[in-house]
């Protein structure tokens, strides 16, 4: 090859492996939230919230934590159409009455018209210190959502006011709210009701994995 087409094609690439070598590629599989949890309804000094939620991200209450997820959810990997996969072990609860969880994600707070929100379906716990699920949340991009007109916006999850948990009694199924905070979902008791599932210890793992991936199962974790 003759000197001046080295002269050009060199530089050619080492561009390349330069922009190859800055180019950081989020996991295609990735842990969203990984911990053990102490679970209180009161509302009062509970930076995650209380009143049957728990929330790992919180940034008003100064906690941010999107685990090992990028700051964009649809590229290069798209969990918006990927899956969330939960598994949840109660350590303690006080009773043994089932439950029901749900993962939800809330993002703009001060929007006009209202905050989005999107949270997956729910998966019964039989209840009690011992029990384990490992549920199948399914797809993000099939969950309910808050605002048809303004959908959560996964290219933007540093948005997300809040991230979490909540916690329904199972039969009948409503959510003990409290303190100050009620809507059409509230259990007709909810001082009593909370009792049955607070204060609970519980270990939490979330993870997410990529549209057109597998999971590689709970064993990995």
């Amino acid at each position: 090859m003759k000197k001046n087409h080295l002269f050009f094609i060199m530089p050619l690439l080492a561009a390349i492996l330069f922009s190859c070598d800055k180019t950081e590629v989020g996991p295609a599989e990735a842990v969203l939230f990984n911990d053990t949890i102490d679970w209180q309804w009161i509302v009062e000094n509970n930076p995650y919230g209380g009143n049957s939620f728990y929330w790992w991200h919180h940034p008003s209450m100064g906690m941010e934590d999107l685990g090992e997820l990028s700051d964009n959810w649809k590229k290069p990997n798209d969990f918006e159409n990927g899956a969330f996969f939960l598994r949840v072990e109660i350590l303690e609860q006080p009773t043994d009455s089932a439950f029901k969880l749900q993962l939800g994600f809330w993002q703009d707070k001060q929007k006009a018209g209202g905050h989005s929100e999107t949270v997956s379906a729910r998966k019964l716990m039989t209840g009690g210190p011992g029990t384990i699920i490992e549920a199948d949340l399914g797809s993000p991009s099939s969950w309910w959502q808050l605002r048809e007109d303004a959908l959560v916006d996964f290219t933007r999850p540093t948005d997300f006011y809040q991230v979490g948990l909540a916690l329904w009694k199972a039969e009948p199924m409503c959510v003990p709210m409290g303190q100050g905070w009620n809507n059409s979902n509230a259990c007709s008791d909810p001082v009593a009701v909370a009792a049955e599932f607070f204060p609970m210890k519980a270990h939490v793992t979330v993870i997410g994995v990529a549209a057109g991936h597998t999971f590689s199962g709970w064993e990995s974790y």
